[in-house]
């Protein structure tokens, strides 16, 4: 009598196990379903900013220094020309990795600004402190002595340097950054082309 009390409790565990091994299996494959798809990018932060249009060569810096305060990476990416390019400091070379600097075009630019304003999500702070201007028709040279204060929720940064802006105008009477150049000038400070090419 023990013996078949058992084999009906028996029985009754198996089909009660078997059911619910069955909505298991249901409730995993219907929650697995983007265990396939392909991982999303990380989209950049995008605040909203100020943007004036750059009719001159000086709007251009301040369009491009309000959009890395409010970490807009459309506004900061509309300031640079499509050939682009940017040079790191050769002073730098000992504390980046070698190459880091090479063929640095718009594409790798708005890759790093992103990441910078991703990873420093509470506070990016840019000063330009003193600025030398050479301009001619279509061309102009603006030297921006600068200090930047970042903040990550558990750690801060601080950068000073000077960043060399050539900049010119376009077939529509715009302006943009075509090249820039980045110069340490504070042994205690990094600069800004060493925090790029650290992120790189």
């Amino acid at each position: 009598m023990k013996a078949i009390i058992f084999m009906k409790l028996n029985r009754k565990f198996h089909t009660k196990y078997r059911r619910y091994k069955i909505i298991f299996v249901f409730i995993l494959i219907v929650t697995a379903c983007d265990w396939f798809n392909p991982k999303q990018p990380e989209q950049p932060w995008e605040e909203e900013s100020e943007w004036q249009v750059p009719i001159s060569p000086s709007i251009v810096i301040l369009n491009l220094r309000q959009a890395f305060n409010d970490r807009n990476i459309v506004n900061y990416s509309t300031c640079l020309s499509s050939d682009f390019m940017f040079y790191g400091d050769p002073a730098d070379s000992p504390f980046v990795p070698p190459g880091s600097f090479n063929e640095w075009d718009i594409n790798v630019e708005i890759d790093i600004a992103t990441r910078i304003f991703n990873t420093f999500s509470k506070k990016t702070e840019l000063y330009f402190v003193d600025s030398l201007k050479d301009s001619t028709g279509t061309d102009a040279i603006f030297y921006e002595f600068y200090n930047m204060d970042l903040e990550t929720p558990d750690s801060s940064v601080i950068a000073a340097g000077i960043a060399q802006f050539h900049l010119g105008l376009d077939s529509t009477n715009l302006w943009f950054i075509t090249e820039w150049r980045d110069f340490r000038i504070d042994s205690v400070y990094f600069d800004w082309g060493i925090l790029k090419a650290t992120l790189r």
